[in-house]
């Protein structure tokens, strides 16, 4: 059954540029515009901005660098270093040995939309685009005041998942096309990586439309990290740790989801022990462990349902750790995300779609206005195996100005998760620095657009990519 909802909306907020989405994408994207000379409104669903890198406890900001160490500059090395200094200087002790602190990097990123002249609404849902034919009018936000109207003359889809992609009628897909394993084929890394010096081929998906696993992350204090590196990034049995299946089935969270029996194996949702250690003492252990296949972030039951699982796995993986593993004996939780970590979605189909063997051959473009250099790194879709894919075959490769384009919304870009590449070279264009990489073309790109009046697919991207190396990014 359907109901007719009608309600009154009032213009509310009007900005030059609207980014909405505001993770590292779409802060770069923000910081980006307003220092380009944007009049710039970033529009976020929570009350805190850095997505799942503050929201979601995803320490290693990655991608930052070329694979030889060098850095891409730009907002991604400014973001991290800003982060590091603030980190020695209020974060303690026991501060990370990451690259980056959740909770330092959310005062970072605030800070620089602030100095930028970024106008933020937190607490703010897109749920509405209205177009005049190839053009973004205005969009309706969900408010604490109720539903209100935001008009801008450039748009920049931050979103992660594609929503305003969506609302506005562009083309998108969502997980693995008919085929994408011939990219990874091509390349000889459709394998599975049970552990270190250890490859097993992984046939293909049984059918499309498959996306990543979802999961949560945490951490644990009191670890000893150096005797619990021993059984990380390994399948385990029941004779590594020296226990019986008898004594897991005990447990009051043996099957349930990601705690099935699994042969010889121990019953865990991601199927190994992952951890990071953090602090200056190394006591401290980052966690990514938790995992819930099959689940559609952008189904609101999906999602919902998802969180359940995966935040009571937090406790059961605690649970577990300190019982069987060694090295957790004494452990304790000690901090835990706010938010699932979704990490495939929908993705635009653009004005170019970047291949996974394009990623994988490390190939470069006349209009790359981004850079990325992270492995392929595709989570079973499918169950408990250990990531697909490896290393790339270069230093880096290039993101094509196309991938951030529609086909036809004139005045839209994209930066993030959800630009315009395939399921295999979606595996590595996720990864944090490379979304802020984007997200700051993005964000230039628009402001520039505004500049010389063209709309952004009639952008001159040598223009825009003499601006970004202005701004210290490698290209």
């Amino acid at each position: 059954m359907e109901y007719n909802f009608c309600v009154k909306a009032s213009l509310k907020y009007e900005a030059e540029v609207i980014v909405v989405g505001g993770g590292l994408a779409g802060c770069a994207a923000a910081i980006a515009a307003a220092r380009n000379g944007a009049d710039t409104m970033l529009v976020e669903e929570t009350g805190m901005v850095g997505g799942l890198a503050t929201l979601g406890y995803v320490g290693p900001l990655d991608a930052t660098t070329k694979r030889n160490g060098e850095s891409f500059g730009g907002l991604a090395e400014e973001i991290v270093e800003s982060t590091r200094n603030l980190n020695k200087a209020y974060g303690g002790p026991n501060y990370y040995a990451l690259k980056v602190a959740p909770e330092m990097l959310r005062f970072v990123l605030l800070q620089k939309l602030k100095e930028a002249g970024v106008k933020i609404l937190f607490h703010a849902n897109l749920i509405g685009v209205e177009k005049s034919q190839d053009e973004i009018s205005h969009i309706y936000l969900s408010t604490k005041s109720g539903i209100e109207v935001a008009v801008a003359k450039r748009f920049i889809d931050a979103t992660g998942d594609g929503d305003l992609i969506a609302f506005s009628g562009e083309e998108f897909v969502k997980g693995s096309e008919a085929g994408v394993f011939d990219e990874l084929r091509e390349g000889n890394l459709d394998k599975i990586h049970y552990q270190s010096g250890t490859l097993e081929k992984y046939d293909a998906y049984k059918s499309n439309g498959l996306m990543q696993p979802v999961s949560v992350m945490f951490s644990m204090g009191n670890v000893d990290c150096a005797l619990a590196q021993k059984y990380c990034n390994r399948m385990l049995t029941y004779d590594d740790l020296g226990i019986t299946k008898e004594e897991v089935m005990k447990l009051p969270y043996f099957g349930t989801v990601g705690f099935e029996e699994n042969g010889d194996y121990i019953p865990i949702p991601q199927g190994r022990v992952l951890i990071v250690k953090f602090g200056i003492d190394g006591k401290f252990a980052l966690v990514n462990m938790s995992r819930v296949v099959g689940i559609d972030g952008t189904d609101a039951v999906e999602k919902s349902k998802a969180e359940e699982i995966a935040q009571m796995q937090i406790l059961y993986l605690c649970d577990f750790l300190i019982r069987f593993v060694p090295g957790f004996e004494n452990a304790y939780l000690y901090t835990s995300s706010h938010t699932l970590g979704v990490r495939e979605t929908r993705r635009l189909v653009g004005k170019y779609v970047l291949k996974g063997r394009e990623v994988i051959n490390c190939e470069t473009f006349d209009d790359g206005v981004a850079c990325g250099s992270y492995g392929i790194d595709i989570h079973d879709p499918q169950g408990k195996s250990k990531a697909i894919g490896g290393m790339l075959k270069g230093d880096y490769y290039h993101i094509p100005y196309g991938c951030l384009v529609p086909k036809t919304i004139k005045n839209l870009l994209v930066a993030g998760r959800c630009i315009s590449v395939d399921h295999v070279a979606h595996s590595s264009t996720r990864i944090q620095g490379t979304c802020i990489l984007t997200g700051q073309a993005a964000g230039t790109a628009a402001a520039l657009s505004l500049k010389n009046n063209v709309f952004c697919d009639e952008l001159n991207v040598e223009m825009l990519k003499s601006s970004l190396r202005k701004d210290g990014v490698f290209l």
